[in-house]
């Protein structure tokens, strides 16, 4: 299975996937702030790694905000061609829920495509 996709190959170019990201959330949510945490922000990810996106918006979303949000993120990525198979996982706060993050990069979308 020489083409097949290994959790190794899932995770090759994250970078790249996440400065796109990192854009089309700055589309759908103005204002929101955009980290990576968890192993991505401490440069430990490994195959079985997942890529927490956390995304602060100015106020505390309320359950149907942030799944609405969650979905709206989700149709963006599959229309500007990032694979449905990148493990990224989507953190949507407020500014209260921020400080439970041990560790956080912050990405800007201005600058996603260069500081990756």
């Amino acid at each position: 299975m020489k083409n097949a996709l290994t959790p190794l190959r899932r995770l090759q170019n994250w970078r790249r996937h996440v400065a796109r990201l990192a854009s089309i959330i700055a589309r759908v949510a103005p204002g929101a702030e955009v980290y990576l945490a968890g192993g991505a922000a401490e440069d430990r990810l490994t195959v079985v790694s997942d890529i927490d996106v956390v995304i602060v918006l100015p106020r505390e979303p309320s359950l149907k905000e942030a799944v609405g949000l969650h979905e709206k993120i989700i149709e963006e990525m599959e229309k500007s061609g990032i694979p449905p198979y990148i493990p990224v996982e989507l953190h949507i706060i407020g500014p209260k829920e921020l400080e439970k993050y041990k560790k956080l990069v912050r990405i800007k979308a201005a600058e996603a495509e260069s500081s990756l």
